[in-house]
């Protein structure tokens, strides 16, 4: 298992795993745009590979998955995710992908912003126990049925992962937290507030309205909350430390995204991993800034 942070790893990892397939390559994305893995994916259908993806169909506030035709252009078998995660505000949010060997799960689409501005995490691994869970939320989804349990060591799966994800923040002592939404699930909030000053949590600077006032809310309860300025490095990660493991995926913490989106997500236990992130968030930590006097006012 290995551990890869955007912008600083690129594309390489990602398209190699593309190319290593030689009988298979599933891939399931909220959305895929970026040139590289398009060429990558055409390649591998061009080698006889059975390639099949899974895409949103209607992107939030895209009017429309515009790329759909681009996708089926590679000559891969597309489907729109299940009916049931492609509704009004529901979606298939998930960011994986997996071949007969190998599997990448993360925070990051498959787009040119997330391999250039954003932060984004995503593990490369081909443990067998990941690789059949993977598989089984892959063909369910693809056929459109239930996918039932899956592994419970290391994946959480939406729908219905607030309980996993609420016992992560309330059974840890201390929680490193950067998400792009802070979101409006009740349980999920106030177990941040009751942490308090035991939460460090990073948000992008250009946050709704709505999550700014939560984040002021949560400050207040003596949450440690910052700012990354979008300019600088968009916040797109979606990763909690709580110092035991490290979780990452592509949950936000809204209601919808726990409740009822195809997410997922997974738990990293590896001593050497979990220092990568501890890292990275002390660096993007120091280079975030404190919430405003004048934005606690407007709120």
């Amino acid at each position: 298992m290995e551990v890869f942070i955007e912008p600083q790893a690129g594309t390489n990892s990602v398209t190699n795993l593309i190319r290593e397939a030689e009988k298979y390559l599933n891939l399931n994305y909220y959305l895929i745009d970026d040139d590289e893995m398009l060429k990558a994916i055409s390649e591998r259908v061009e080698k006889k590979v059975n390639v099949r993806i899974i895409i949103d169909g209607h992107p939030y506030d895209s009017g429309g998955h515009i790329d759909l035709e681009r996708l089926r252009q590679t000559g891969a078998q597309v489907n729109i995710s299940p009916s049931r995660f492609d509704n009004e505000d529901v979606f298939d949010h998930a960011k994986y992908m997996y071949n007969e060997k190998r599997y990448i799960i993360g925070t990051m689409n498959l787009t040119k912003a997330a391999f250039q501005s954003n932060r984004e995490y995503f593990i490369v691994g081909d443990e067998r126990k990941v690789l059949k869970s993977l598989e089984r939320i892959f063909e369910s989804d693809w056929k459109g049925e239930r996918a039932g349990d899956t592994d419970r060591k290391y994946l959480i799966v939406s729908p219905d992962s607030e309980n996993r994800i609420l016992a992560i923040l309330t059974d840890s002592r201390k929680l490193f937290i950067e998400t792009e939404e802070l979101g409006n699930d009740k349980a999920i909030l106030s177990a941040l507030r009751s942490k308090g000053g035991k939460v460090r949590l990073i948000l992008p600077s250009s946050v709704s309205e709505s999550d700014l006032a939560n984040a002021v809310e949560l400050d207040k309860a003596g949450v440690k909350i910052k700012l990354m300025a979008s300019e600088k490095l968009y916040m797109h990660a979606k990763m909690i430390d709580t110092g035991k493991f490290v979780f990452i995926g592509s949950q936000n913490f809204s209601d919808t995204s726990l409740l009822k989106n195809r997410e997922v997500g997974i738990r990293i236990y590896k001593y050497g991993l979990k220092k990568i992130f501890k890292n990275t968030f002390k660096e993007d930590w120091k280079n975030a800034s404190h919430i405003t006097r004048s934005q606690r006012k407007e709120k």
